[in-house]
């Protein structure tokens, strides 16, 4: 199978993903002005969401598929390689998360307690 289709089809896999990075980018683009830390840290983690599906995509679609074909590697270098970036790519999406968590969080005060009537 010709190496694009196999990343349309990778990408088509993790489209919910993909979707939800995108939609990040606009609504950094649209909050910018108001809150330009949060959208930045929006801004990152949309971006290397894209990045990590894409090189996820290229690795489990294109790269093992030809290296498995190629015979060129053994069973247990190619097992040890899928679990280093499945490992990478779990470590990648933990920041992901985090920096969104970040955003969400970022530029809030402490509340400020109700005024007492009275006094």
């Amino acid at each position: 199978m010709d190496g694009s289709l196999q990343i349309v089809y990778a990408l088509l896999g993790t489209s919910p993903q993909l979707t939800a990075a995108i939609v990040g980018l606009v609504v950094a683009g649209v909050f910018w002005r108001k809150m330009p830390r949060a959208a930045m840290l929006l801004l990152l983690a949309s971006v290397l969401e894209m990045a990590v599906l894409a090189a996820s995509g290229w690795y489990h679609m294109v790269y093992f598929p030809a290296a498995l074909q190629a015979h060129d590697r053994t069973m247990v270098e190619l097992t040890r390689n899928m679990a280093f970036v499945g490992f990478a790519t779990s470590a990648l999406h933990g920041l992901v998360f985090g920096l969104l968590v970040w955003a969400v969080a970022t530029g809030r005060g402490r509340p400020v307690p109700p005024a007492v009537p009275g006094r």
